[in-house]
């Protein structure tokens, strides 16, 4: 009874699940008692808030009351008079005609009047009497008096605008409450402080012991203590909840209080109703469904006894083991010669009338030449013979799926076998685990893939390439080689063994000398550690492995590795994976070099490979801000060819091709690697000098006219011949505000040299450009 692992079927499905039956019942009607509760306390509470909102609404009215009553106290010339005066006695004689009336009239318990603070003599002071003449408005708020709360209102009395004196109206808090009126199960009582608290007449406040001072309604009947109504927002003692609502003085001090109560006992009732009718209900409903568990058990209990040894003998992928009904078949039954069937043509696939069901394969049911003998499939004979209950039907599923298994599995492994291009099936059928391992790195292949196709550059996969192979396999030592296809040489896109060059110079500088490319093979030390002369690795401890990239029928980029040399073993059934990934990249890469191919063609002049209009244009859009937001000066230089027309003429058009480029090449070597050449026209190009000091650029355009004119020009066929150059040179921001305005102000300064005679710089001056706008 105490071990588990000895439990049998029944008494895990009929005495436990008896046992969680009963204890669920008791579970439920513990919660429905908790969730019926929290609806008492909650309702509570709202009554509770809602009385509370009433007793401090009247508490309000009744103090606004006495703030009028005061207010026309202080407004009688006679009460003015008196305190004037000054004399206790004679404010006392002052308030005797008027306290009958005030008490009748304005519904005031009493009146007081006292003289202004520095007129009181020896008189005690009122701490909101000298509060309403500090500050010349009323002081209202509720304080103790004899053991009994009073609410009170203190208005200054004035004569002349000078304070005189004060007037107060006061009435008992058990009074004020008296105008709400309250059902049978809601109460008010009314708290102060307990005798003996602190002397000086200070207020005692709501933080000491207090005591019941008055009652309303049923207020005062079984309360919670004054200290648990304190402590708690609501308290609750049996049916009653509670809670307090303190009452402050005119300075802010908590003087005493009002518990709002309500009595929860029809509420509480009714919940014992509810949780009675429940409890029978859950209580039936679980013994009817245990009774009809029993009832099955035994034979669920055969069932799957014989299916352990099933399951048992198909766990090292052994399918032989069947339930006894396996022996039966529809061409034994029925002496079908339907030859086109294809259950007559291979026994060993699965009819669908062989299950017992319909729906196992109904694919082949238009085969079936006995459908129209018996109209469905349950009027088979065949079908007939084979249903029966569940545990019957599942017997038949049993064996089925045993002979589906095995054809899986064996089909399974061929397939993947052939799209990991994997040498090392053998024939035998994988297993689960080794299925379920290749889906989910297939599944991670799908998402590699659909990553590569949003990526903007190269570089961004590179990087996903060296993410994958570092976190899903591993290999920290990596390096990934991208063949140039200009020259044949290789670059190191992705450095992941800073501390290790893995090869040589040699190979680097041409792909002939790297096995991987010029096989187009994976190349591994493991087992020929003098395959590769270049491998470059300790082989008592590591393994290099190089796997070429194919992009476009040849090798565009090739990733080498370093693992350990006892993980070998493991990652090697994983090269078919790691090869998929670079198949994936493969594509994307080579498409990116075409676009990268394409758009620096776009960009640059065919012709002389400097950059063209176009490219400056998109250069500008970029450059102007942030050399405006700077303050950098920026040199431009226009240069024309002089006479270039007469090279062509005289020539041909090759030579003045060849011109074009050596001018270009002149160009450039005499300014810096960070400016710019644009083909601006036919013969014109414009020198963008970036980041130069202001009157600076003269220099330049100086240097390059003297370099043309000293420099002899080849021509095809052997010809030499001298030309020189005019330039005309402007400043940004200090000839034009904008980059293309000073750019034009620089063809107009080319203009300008030209016509003076060629072969020299003119830098532009304002009087060049006589037009009113650009």
């Amino acid at each position: 009874m105490l071990d588990p692992g000895r439990w049998s079927l029944k008494g895990r499905f009929l005495y436990i699940t008896g046992a969680l039956l009963f204890l669920g019942n008791f579970i439920l009607i513990g919660y429905l008692y908790i969730i019926l509760e929290e609806n008492i306390t909650t309702t509570a509470a709202d009554r509770l808030t809602l009385l509370r909102e009433v007793a401090a609404g009247e508490v309000r009215r009744m103090q606004d009351t006495l703030h009028a009553q005061a207010l026309a106290l202080a407004d009688i010339r006679a009460v003015q008079e008196g305190l004037e005066a000054g004399e206790a006695a004679a404010l006392r004689a002052l308030l005797v005609p008027y306290e009958n009336k005030i008490r009748h009239g304005l519904r005031a318990q009493s009146a007081e009047f006292r003289l202004a603070p520095r007129e009181a003599g020896g008189q005690t002071v009122d701490p909101a009497a000298a509060q309403a003449c500090e500050r010349h408005a009323a002081a209202m708020g509720v304080r103790v008096e004899d053991g009994r709360p009073v609410v009170y209102a203190v208005v200054p009395v004035l004569r002349d605008t000078r304070v005189v004196g004060t007037a107060m109206a006061a009435v008992s808090l058990c009074e004020a409450l008296a105008g709400a009126s309250l059902p049978p199960e809601y109460g008010l009582a009314v708290l102060v402080p307990e005798a003996g608290g602190p002397a000086d007449g200070a207020a005692p406040g709501l933080g000491e012991r207090l005591v019941v001072a008055s009652s309303l309604g049923r207020g005062g009947q079984d309360l919670p203590s004054p200290e648990t109504l304190r402590a708690r927002p609501v308290a609750r003692k049996g049916h009653v909840h509670a809670t307090l609502m303190g009452l402050a003085d005119s300075q802010g001090r908590q003087t005493a209080g009002v518990v709002v109560s309500y009595n929860a006992a029809l509420l509480g009732q009714a919940k014992w109703n509810r949780i009675n009718l429940f409890a029978w209900f859950f209580i039936g409903g679980a013994l009817v469904l245990w009774f009809a568990l029993y009832a099955n058990v035994a034979r669920i209990e055969r069932f799957f006894s014989r299916l352990k040894k099933i399951i048992i003998s198909s766990h090292s992928n052994y399918f032989g083991e069947r339930f006894e009904a396996d022996h039966l078949h529809c061409l034994d039954v029925m002496h079908c010669h339907n030859e086109e069937c294809p259950v007559y043509q291979n026994p060993s696939l699965v009819c669908y009338l062989e299950t017992g069901s319909e729906a196992i394969s109904p694919r082949w049911r238009d085969t079936c030449i006995f459908l129209n003998k018996y109209d469905s499939c349950k009027a088979c004979p065949v079908y007939a013979m084979r249903r029966g209950d569940e545990l019957t039907e599942m017997r038949n599923v049993v064996n089925t799926m045993m002979r589906l298994w095995s054809n899986f599995l064996g089909r399974v492994g061929h397939l993947m076998a052939y799209v990991l291009r994997s040498q090392e099936h053998t024939g035998q059928m994988p297993s689960l685990d080794e299925i379920s391992d290749r889906l989910e790195e297939m599944a991670k292949l799908t998402f590699f893939s659909r990553d590569l196709q949003g990526v903007l550059n190269k570089e961004e996969v590179h990087a996903q390439l060296g993410h994958v192979f570092a976190d899903h396999f591993g290999l920290r030592r990596l390096l990934l080689f991208e063949v140039r296809a200009d020259d044949g040489s290789m670059d190191v896109v992705l450095d992941h063994v800073p501390d290790q060059p893995l090869c040589r110079d040699m190979v680097l500088r041409n792909t002939d000398a790297c096995r991987a490319c010029r096989t187009a093979e994976d190349v591994v030390s493991f087992y020929n550690p003098v395959l590769c002369p270049y491998f470059n690795c300790d082989q008592d401890k590591d393994v290099r492995c190089c796997l070429p990239m194919v992009m476009g029928g040849k090798v565009g980029g090739v990733v080498t590795f370093l693992a350990p040399r006892r993980d070998w073993e493991g990652l090697r059934k994983q090269l078919p994976i790691l090869r998929k990934y670079l198949d994936e990249a493969a594509p994307v890469l080579s498409s990116l070099r075409l676009l990268m191919l394409s758009k620096e063609q776009a960009l640059h002049d065919p012709l002389t490979r400097c950059h063209n209009r176009r490219f400056l244009d998109e250069f500008i859009t970029t450059f102007e801000p942030l050399a405006d937001r700077e303050n950098r000066t920026t040199g431009l230089l226009m240069c024309d060819i002089d006479y270039f027309k007469q090279v062509n003429d005289e020539y041909g058009h090759e030579a003045g091709d060849a011109v074009l480029k050596q001018l270009v090449a002149i160009i450039q070597a005499t300014i810096r690697k960070t400016d710019l050449l644009v083909r601006y026209g036919g013969e014109e190009f414009l020198a963008l000098l970036q980041n130069v000091e202001p009157g600076a650029s003269e220099a330049v355009a100086e240097k390059i006219r003297a370099t043309v004119e000293q420099t002899a020009l080849r021509l095809p066929g052997g010809i030499t011949i001298r030309k020189t150059i005019s330039v005309g040179v402007a400043e940004f921001p200090q000839d034009g505000p904008g980059m293309y305005k000073a750019i034009k102000f620089a063809d107009v300064a080319l203009y300008e040299a030209k016509r003076a005679g060629r072969n020299r710089i003119m830098r532009f001056v304002p009087t060049m450009w006589t037009d009113q706008e650009y």
